[in-house]
């Protein structure tokens, strides 16, 4: 019984450390002012609320190098001459068959926070575009929102005209104002190293098919 309870206990960690999770694209914020904190979170308030009122900029990544199947019509875009750039009468698109990863930010003032903050978001990959009005975040949420999280799709939701967004490679300086609601938008960025589940080493694979194995002839035993 102990020689079983040990090696699936073996069996497991050798699974996590064979496949792991992916880790955060967004690297993290630098220059972070007018908020009382700036942070990346694995854990979204869920549902999102419109008023949580605690003066932090938050945020988080969502799903990770996904082609597009159709047209993902944004707001604002780092080149519209890019190739993967298109515009039509509705406004700005990334073009089917781009590789994007999805990222989302969280600002609302409260707490003794100013209605401002300025920071720079550091990610592992170029920043592509941002989405910043109700109905393209509306429309997004299915296919680039984080699984099982409800964004509540309530108005007045996305970023103001005076909101900025300076692109500058892989990273972008923000500069929102938010009173009330907050302030959301979701972030979108080229392919993220950091979104792929690592393969495993063949001598884990060996690991692994061994410990089945043997598993395998114990059970056979007892029987």
């Amino acid at each position: 019984m102990k020689t079983s309870k040990f090696l699936t206990q073996t069996l497991l960690l050798a699974s996590l450390t064979a496949f792991g999770t992916a880790q955060a694209t967004i690297l993290g914020f630098s220059s972070c002012t007018g908020a009382n904190s700036c942070e990346v979170t694995t854990t979204p308030p869920n549902p999102i609320t419109q008023n949580p009122n605690d003066g932090i900029l938050l945020a988080w990544d969502e799903v990770q190098n996904y082609t597009l199947t159709e047209k993902l019509y944004v707001d604002r875009v780092f080149d519209n001459t890019a190739s993967f750039v298109g515009s039509d009468v509705r406004g700005l698109y990334l073009k089917a068959g781009t590789i994007v990863a999805s990222h989302y930010f969280q600002w609302d003032p409260g707490n003794n926070s100013s209605f401002t903050v300025n920071a720079t978001v550091q990610t592992d990959s170029d920043v592509f575009a941002f989405i910043t009005s109700d109905q393209n975040l509306f429309d997004s949420d299915a296919a680039l929102g984080l699984p099982g999280l409800d964004y509540a799709d309530f108005v007045l939701r996305g970023l103001e005209a005076g909101d900025t967004t300076s692109f500058n490679g892989s990273s972008v300086d923000l500069s929102w104002y938010a009173f009330n609601p907050g302030d959301w938008t979701r972030m979108i960025t080229a392919f993220s190293p950091a979104g792929v589940v690592p393969t495993p080493e063949p001598g884990i694979l060996l690991l692994l098919s061994s410990g089945l194995l043997m598993l395998g002839l114990k059970r056979r035993k007892q029987v």
